[in-house]
C-alpha cells in the first residue's frame, strides 16, 4: 500500500533531493516584493536624523544663550550679522568682555553655523563647508 501511495503522489522520500526551480522562483519573487516595499521606508527615516540632529542642536545652542544671558544679566547681546560658529569665544556681551558660550553646553562642538539677533534669538542655521568653515 505505500508504494502504490508514493506512486500516485509521484515522489517518494528517497526521490527528493532539493527545492525545484519554482519554488525558489517564489521565494526570490517574496523576497523582492519585501525589499521594495521596505527599501522606500528605510529611505525616507534616514534623513530624519539630520533633521533632528539639527533641530536638537539648534536647541542646544539657543538653550545656551538664553541661560548666559540670565546668568550675565544681559538684556542684550552683540548680533552675529554673518553666520558663525557661535561656541567660539565671541564677545556676545556688547563690549564689556568675552562670554564663552562654550561653558554653557554639554559638547561644545558644532557641524553649523549661525546668525543671531541682538536679543539673543538664533535667526539662521546654516551646515559648515567641507573644510569646516562657516559659508
Amino acid at each position: 500500500m505505500r508504494n502504490i501511495l508514493k506512486k500516485t503522489l509521484g515522489r517518494g522520500s528517497e526521490d527528493q533531493k532539493g527545492f525545484t526551480l519554482i519554488e525558489l522562483l517564489v521565494v526570490v519573487g517574496i523576497i523582492v516584493a519585501l525589499a521594495a516595499v521596505i527599501v522606500p521606508l528605510v529611505i525616507q527615516f534616514s534623513g530624519r536624523g539630520d533633521t533632528g540632529a539639527a533641530n536638537a542642536e539648534w536647541d542646544a545652542i539657543q538653550s545656551a544663550i538664553d541661560t548666559m544671558m540670565a546668568d550675565n544679566a544681559l538684556f542684550a547681546v552683540t548680533a552675529g550679522a554673518s553666520a558663525a560658529f557661535i561656541t567660539d569665544s565671541f564677545d556676545f556681551d556688547a563690549g564689556t568682555g568675552n562670554q564663552n558660550l562654550s561653558t554653557y553646553l554639554r559638547d561644545p562642538t558644532t557641524t553649523y553655523c549661525y546668525t543671531w539677533a541682538a536679543s539673543g534669538r538664533i535667526l539662521t542655521q546654516v551646515s559648515a563647508t567641507s573644510g569646516g568653515a562657516c559659508p
